[in-house]
C-alpha cells in the first residue's frame, strides 16, 4: 500500500479524530490540548552531508557517502532528523526524499502523527527509512512543545549511562588492527564488534588479532550477517561457535539465518556466548510478534530498519519483560540520528550503542553542535542531560558551509 497525502486526508475526514494512539499525544503537560494539536508544520528543510573518506570492505568500496539531515519547524518548535541517502553517489538529486517529507509540510503535528501511523503498517510502501527520517523530526518537535524528553513520551524509563561499541567492518587483518588500536585511542575498547565473513579460518584469525590488541577483559562482539551458511546440522553450527568463544568471543549477531525455534536450540547449546538476533526483529512491528524469550541474550534494535519509535519502546519493553538484553545498533549514522539512538539506547537500558559520531566521518558535523543532551565521557560511555524532545541545538549557518546542497522544501 503506498500511501499519498490527498488519500490520507480523505480518510482522516471521514474517520475523524478516533484512535490517536501516537504517544506524544498521551502527556500534554501545561499546553492546551487543541493548542498542540493544531499547531502546524511550517517549514522543512534538507542540508546534504557528504563524507569523502573511504572504507573500504570485502562486498566493496565506499568511496563516499551521502546523509541527509533534517529540520523540521513548527511555528516556533523544530525538530532534527538524519537518514543515510545514498553512497557511490556524491551527486545524488535527493528529489525522492523532497517528495516524501514534502507531504509534511501544512500538516498540523495531529495530522503529520496520523499521515506516520498510517504509513507504519506491514502493507505500507513507504520504505522504513523514510518513517523513521519524519519519526525522529516529529518526536523532537513534540517533546519541546510539551516539555518532556523524548524517550519520556516513548515510556523508555531507565537514565543510566551505556557504552558506545566501537565497530570494525574491515576484512583485512592490518587494517583489523589498525582499527582495534583506534578504539583504544578512543576510550572505546571496552566494548567492540567486528564484522565476520562466515570463513572459519579469517574469522578466527580476525577475532585472535582484535585479542591481541585490546587485551581479554574487553566486551568482543561479532556480526556475521547470516554468513554460516555451510552447516548441516545445529550441533555443527554450534561447534564453530563454541570454538570462537574459546578464543575470547562474547558474543555474535546473526550467525546464520535460523528460525525461531533454531535460535531457541542453539542458544541453549553455545554456553556462555551470547546469540544476538538482529534480522527477525526488523521491522519493530514485525519483531514484536516473532521475537522468542530464549532466541539470544541479547537483541539488536537497528536504526533504518525499524520504522516506528513508538513500537520500537514496545518491542524494548517486551525483551525486558522477559529477561533479555538489548543493543542499539548503527547504520553509519554521523550526525542528528546518533544523539536520539543514544537516548533510545539509555532510555531502554541498552547494554551498549553502537550509533555512536565518529571521530573522522562526523567531525564537520560535530564542529556545528552548540547543545547536546547525550556526551562521552572519558570512559567511553555515553551519558544524558534530559532536555525536551531530543534536544540538539545546532549553528545553522556552520552547517550550510559544511553541507554541499541546502534544500528548503
Amino acid at each position: 500500500m503506498k500511501t499519498n497525502r490527498r488519500h490520507f486526508l480523505k480518510g482522516i475526514s471521514a474517520l475523524g479524530a478516533i484512535g490517536t494512539t501516537y504517544p506524544l499525544l498521551s502527556a500534554l503537560g501545561s499546553i492546551n490540548k487543541a493548542e498542540y494539536l493544531n499547531e502546524k508544520i511550517t517549514k522543512i528543510e534538507l542540508y546534504k552531508y557528504d563524507i569523502n573518506i573511504p572504507r573500504y570492505f570485502s562486498f566493496g568500496t565506499w568511496y563516499n557517502r551521502q546523509h541527509l539531515f533534517m529540520k523540521v519547524s513548527a511555528g516556533d518548535y523544530y525538530g532534527w532528523s538524519e537518514i543515510p541517502a545514498s553512497r557511490n553517489t556524491p551527486d545524488i538529486n535527493p528529489i525522492n526524499w523532497v517528495n516524501y517529507v514534502k507531504q509534511y509540510k501544512g500538516l498540523s503535528i495531529e495530522n503529520a502523527q496520523k499521515l506516520l501511523e498510517f504509513q507504519q503498517l506491514p502493507e505500507s510502501g513507504t520504505s522504513l527509512k523514510e518513517m523513521e527520517f519524519i519519526d525522529v523530526a516529529l518526536l523532537d518537535i513534540s517533546g519541546k512543545i510539551q516539555g518532556k524528553p523524548a524517550i519520556e513520551l516513548l515510556n523508555l524509563p531507565y537514565r543510566a549511562a551505556v557504552p558506545g561499541l566501537y565497530c570494525i567492518l574491515y576484512k583485512n587483518e592490518e587494517e583489523v588492527r589498525k582499527e582495534a588500536e583506534k578504539s583504544l585511542e578512543e576510550n572505546l575498547a571496552h566494548h567492540l564488534k567486528f564484522k565476520m565473513y562466515g570463513d572459519k579460518k579469517l574469522d578466527l584469525k580476525l577475532l585472535k588479532t582484535i585479542r591481541k590488541v585490546i587485551g581479554d577483559n574487553a566486551q568482543v562482539i561479532s556480526d556475521v550477517n547470516g554468513g554460516y551458511k555451510d552447516w548441516d546440522s545445529l550441533e555443527e553450527l554450534a561447534d564453530t561457535l563454541k570454538l570462537f568463544t574459546a578464543y575470547g568471543l562474547d558474543a555474535i549477531e546473526d550467525p546464520a539465518n535460523l528460525k525461531t525455534h533454531q535460535w531457541v536450540q542453539l542458544q541453549k547449546m553455545v554456553g556462555n556466548l551470547s546469540l544476538i538476533p538482529d534480522k527477525p526483529l526488523r521491522p519493530s512491528w514485525k519483531g514484536i510478534k516473532t521475537i522468542s524469550p530464549g532466541m539470544g541474550r541479547i537483541f539488536n534494535l537497528h536504526p533504518s530498519t525499524m520504522g516506528s519509535f513508538k513500537q520500537t519502546a514496545v518491542l524494548a519493553k517486551k525483551i525486558k519483560d522477559f529477561g533479555g538484553k538489548i543493543m542499539i545498533g548503527d547504520d553509519s549514522l554521523v550526525g542528528p540520528a546518533c544523539s536520539a539512538w543514544q537516548q533510545v539506547a539509555i532510555g531502554s537500558g541498552s547494554e551498549w550503542v553502537e550509533a555512536i559520531e565518529k571521530k573522522e566521518d562526523s567531525k564537520p558535523y560535530l564542529d556545528c553542535i552548540l547543545q547536546s543532551p547525550t556526551k562521552k565521557q572519558s570512559n567511553g560511555f555515553y551519558v544524558l542531560d534530559p532536555v525536551p524532545g531530543f534536544g540538539l541545538v545546532l549553528d545553522e549557518k556552520r552547517l550550510k558551509n559544511v553541507c554541499s546542497l541546502y534544500i528548503d522544501v
